[in-house]
């Protein structure tokens, strides 16, 4: 009890200062909506007014250009996510040649090749200005070649239209050919009116346009009349049928006026176009919420996107305006339908119940923390702080992540940033050095996990080799590197890659180091000890998907890192009075890495074994990534192994013939020089045949790095106890990081980045903010991510230091039922 609160009060001051940036950004993300209200509640507008290019790499030094909309995320729409949202149903476009070309991009999506046959017979046939059909399993791709808007097909397509989809109009059968389209583009006649209309261009334009504004205007009552309705019938009768139909208009295309034809520059002038332009921008706002100004944007000062009439973009861009139109019709039935769904344009906040409840849960335990300290017979009030900081911790990750208080966007890699800070940081972590802490100091005795573990510990302790403070700094330096690498999108970059790989690896070595030396020290291979562990790794894991709607293997490192430590536990725990001898120990080693490699390996023994998860618990799995996630570091384990054995073996005997007293190895004394350059040597020969040696994708280099990841991992641990000077120290900063970087490495999916780790999370108004107030926002989020990962951390730990084992069956019993209600 007095640890509880010892550790308690060490950690106010965090808890003080991440309470207080979270009601800072609580204030600046809702205090705007509430006094002048949301402009543009669901991102739509974001969607269809504004954007920039940028430029993405494949990671095989190939780029690519993307649209991204300002203040929204927009997503690339494949084969299977066009058939989805549109299956049995009809998509039309209407207009000149301009559109077309969004309708060829259309049919790509759908069909390739057939679009490619098609599209080849109809230039042999010479017959363009013409209607045109396209049907792709299920999905109907219509073009009614009408560049004035006024044909009697786009008439009778219009006026069968409705907002709300047939498959939910109240007591209404409607057949088949006579069904509203569920999407209608419209492109505007600008570019005929001046080319063709002489004088009387802007009167032709206008007539086009008014003869369609209606419909424009029917669309957007009907849609918000029914959006409710929608909204709760999309999941749970209709699917994505129930998703309202859409009319969108294109405003007129800026050609790029230069590679105009001579008669064409006669006629089709900026002066005209703009003129027409400016009638639609003042057209009534339920009317130019349709038009998508986007389709210009893309086209302003950029060079290259358009062919060489001056008049038709790039297949590249009209790739990227089918992208735009799916992403306004499509995507609000995707996130209803998952919430995992990655986009944010044109999307509802998806209902989630969950929030609801530990919102409720939250304002309990608020209520009831005053009167605990005069009641703690009943609830400890360390309990109760633990509850808070994770419900506060799982709410805030729904706020950043499933709602759209945040903005996300697309994360570039750009190798000069990248560098810069990751050298910041390595500098940054010297800043603070402090003296590791004696065998009955607090920090240590706080390290041990239960009182079984402080009674074993003794005075060989104090020359023990690769000490915990030490592990917690390595682990924090690593974590700040992945951290960054994440963040800046580094995995584009394959150097970059196999480096992070290597540090991963680290750390899946230290995990087994520790768990190895605290079993054969004290040992204690109970069922309390598994549930303490189990607990401790998987707590976050297992309580996200519930509020985020991922999967519990989304997060890998705590499926890998409990799967190793059950491993590593069954073998220790086999035979186990052979342990205090390294080469019974060895052999044991030999035989579970040679067992454990054949089950990753081998198709059908992971699948098995997921598929029981699945039966029982409810758990869903990718069995391919994780085999790629267990292969990766299948053998390093086992090397942490065997050095925490060797390690028990030597602090077992007489402390002062293993060890100097500045508590190195004495080996390390006697051949110390040896031992830096065969480390070094190590660890250049690692990088030149890595770099430099024919690994050119990261398929060759994940194939080897299993049988190499040691070298770099034991070469740096060995230098960082070489150093006489560092032997007692370790750097505060990283160590202080690492305690935490589990925490860290979970909550760096939802409230440091978004999108389940796949964009930046943003201040909403701020993603194209200057750099002074970007980088401040930045410093806030990354404040407020580490505090929230702190909290987390103290609560995990405050539960598991009192928890029981029927404690954690009740925990396991609990999530077993969670899963299928959930399901």
């Amino acid at each position: 009890m007095t640890q509880l609160r010892r550790l308690a009060a060490s950690w106010q001051s965090m808890s003080s200062v991440t309470y207080s940036t979270l009601f800072i950004v609580l204030l600046w993300t809702f205090l705007p909506k509430f006094l002048a209200g949301q402009t543009d509640p669901n991102r739509c507008r974001a969607l269809l007014t504004d954007g920039t290019w940028s430029s993405t790499s494949n990671g095989q030094h190939e780029t690519q250009q993307q649209w991204e909309p300002n203040g929204c995320r927009m997503v690339e729409y494949t084969t299977d996510d066009i058939h989805n949202c549109l299956d049995g149903r009809k998509f039309v476009l209407a207009g000149d040649s301009t559109i077309r070309q969004i309708f060829w991009a259309a049919a790509r999506k759908l069909d390739p090749k057939l679009a490619a046959a098609e599209l080849k017979e109809i230039v042999a046939a010479g017959e363009k200005q013409r209607d045109l059909s396209f049907n792709a399993e299920g999905v109907q791709l219509e073009f009614i070649w009408d560049p004035w808007l006024n044909s009697t097909s786009l008439k009778d397509t219009l006026d069968a239209f409705h907002a709300l989809p047939s498959s939910v109009q109240e007591g209404s059968l409607v057949k088949k050919d006579l069904e509203s389209a569920a999407l209608i583009v419209l492109g505007s006649p600008g570019l005929w009116a001046a080319r063709y209309g002489g004088d009387e261009f802007m009167s032709i334009f206008k007539n086009g346009i008014d003869a369609v504004a209606s419909y424009l205007s029917l669309a957007s009552e009907e849609a918000d009349a029914k959006s409710h309705a929608l909204s709760s019938l999309s999941i749970s009768n209709h699917g994505y049928e129930a998703g309202p139909n859409q009319i969108l208009l294109t405003p007129v295309q800026e050609p790029a006026y230069s590679a105009l034809s001579s008669k064409r520059t006669e006629t089709i002038t900026p002066e005209r176009v703009d003129k027409m332009n400016d009638y639609l921008s003042h057209l009534p706002s339920n009317q130019t919420s349709h038009v998508v100004w986007a389709f210009n944007r893309m086209t302003d000062d950029t060079d290259g996107v358009f062919e060489n009439d001056g008049l038709h973009t790039e297949d590249t861009v009209a790739d990227r305006k089918i992208d735009i139109v799916l992403n306004s019709h499509c995507n609000n039935p995707a996130v209803l339908h998952d919430r995992s769904f990655k986009g944010t344009c044109c999307v509802d906040e998806p209902p989630n119940y969950l929030f609801n409840v530990v919102l409720i849960c939250l304002c309990a335990v608020l209520l009831y923390t005053p009167r605990a300290q005069s009641m703690s017979k009943f609830v400890r009030p360390e309990f109760l702080t633990a509850a808070r900081d994770l419900l506060v911790t799982l709410a805030w990750s729904w706020l950043c992540d499933g709602t759209l208080n945040f903005s996300k966007v697309e994360r570039h890699y750009r190798a000069g940033t990248f560098v810069a800070v990751s050298l910041f940081w390595l500098i940054g972590c010297l800043a603070m050095r402090q003296k590791i802490a004696g065998p009955t100091s607090e920090a240590t005795l706080l390290a041990a996990k239960d009182r079984e573990a402080k009674r074993d510990m003794t005075p060989a302790e104090e020359y023990k080799f690769l000490p915990r403070e030490q592990t917690d700094e390595i682990k924090g330096i690593m974590q700040g590197l992945i951290l960054l690498y994440h963040y800046n999108y580094a995995s584009q970059t394959l150097w970059v890659y196999k480096i992070v790989r290597a540090l991963i690896s680290m750390y899946f070595f230290l995990s087994a180091y520790g768990h190895t030396l605290y079993h054969l020290k004290t040992g204690d291979y109970s069922f309390k000890r598994v549930a303490v562990v189990l607990f401790r790794l998987n707590a976050l894991s297992a309580l996200l998907p519930y509020m985020m709607g991922t999967t519990y293997s989304s997060y890998y490192f705590a499926p890998a890192i409990t799967f190793y430590y059950l491993v590593i536990y069954v073998m220790l725990r086999v035979l186990k009075d052979n342990n205090d001898d390294p080469w019974p120990l060895a052999m044991k080693v030999l035989a579970t890495a040679s067992f454990v490699s054949v089950f990753i390996t081998t198709p059908g023994y992971l699948e098995m074994t997921t598929d029981v998860l699945r039966a029982v618990f409810g758990m869903s799995f990718d069995v391919q990534e994780l085999r790629f996630r267990l292969g990766l570091d299948r053998y390093i384990v086992f090397v942490g192994v065997m050095v925490a054995s060797l390690v028990h073996t030597a602090s077992a005997t007489d402390a002062r013939e293993i060890f100097t007293a500045k508590g190195s190895p004495r080996l390390f004394d006697s051949s110390r020089r040896r031992f830096a350059v065969i480390c070094f040597g190590g660890l250049g020969l690692f990088v030149f045949v890595t770099q430099w040696c024919g690994f050119s994708s990261k398929q060759s280099y994940n194939a080897s790095h299993p049988y190499m990841s040691w070298i770099p991992v034991l070469a740096v641990i060995t230098l960082r106890n070489l150093y006489r000077p560092g032997e007692k120290l370790f750097l505060a900063v990283p160590a202080a990081l690492g305690r935490i970087s589990l925490e860290t490495y979970v909550l760096q999916y939802h409230i440091w980045l978004g999108g389940n780790a796949t964009a930046k999370l943003t201040l909403s108004g701020l993603e194209n903010a200057p750099f002074p107030v970007a980088l401040l926002e930045k410093i806030v989020l990354t404040v407020l991510f580490i505090g929230m990962a702190a909290l987390a951390h103290r609560a995990t730990r405050t539960l598991t230091v009192s928890l029981s084992e029927i404690g954690f069956l009740v925990f396991l019993a609990a999530l077993w039922a969670g899963n299928f209600i959930y399901a």
